[in-house]
């Protein structure tokens, strides 16, 4: 059974030439927000939360979220996915009851259109506006 491990601030560096490059697709898709390099920081600091997913032992993908609280609502917001067979029913479950724990009252993650199909078909969260941006 795959297993959803959080990632505490204080061991961020001893896992992270495990996982550093399973963040690659998210670097080369994402947006230019931050670095590889800033997230380890802002995971480090504590500013971020990192899951790993295991596998019988073996790392087999990643998340990390950050906590945005708003008046009416406390949003887990997924920064990065990474990895194969994390959008599964277990995974989902482990993740959600984490984030219920935490007292969050949604989940929310920014997608390309196949990536928030995904995340619709394999987790319900649903479109709720398109995010547009200009550099200046």
């Amino acid at each position: 059974m795959k297993q959803v491990q959080i990632v505490s601030p204080d061991f961020v560096n001893q896992v992270w030439d495990k996982i550093k490059h399973l963040f690659e697709k998210s670097f080369k898709v994402g947006t230019d927000d931050c670095t590889l390099d800033q997230l380890r920081l802002l995971l480090v600091q504590g500013q971020q939360v990192l899951f790993i997913v295991t596998e019988e032992e073996n790392i087999i993908g990643t998340c990390t979220v950050e906590i945005i609280n708003y008046p009416n609502h406390r949003v887990v917001h997924i920064t990065t996915l990474n990895g194969a067979g994390l959008v599964e029913e277990s995974v989902i479950k482990q993740f959600e009851d984490w984030a219920k724990s935490q007292g969050a009252t949604k989940i929310r993650a920014f997608a390309h259109e196949a990536q928030a199909r995904l995340y619709k078909m394999k987790m319900g969260l649903n479109p709720v506006t398109h995010v547009v941006e200009k550099t200046i």
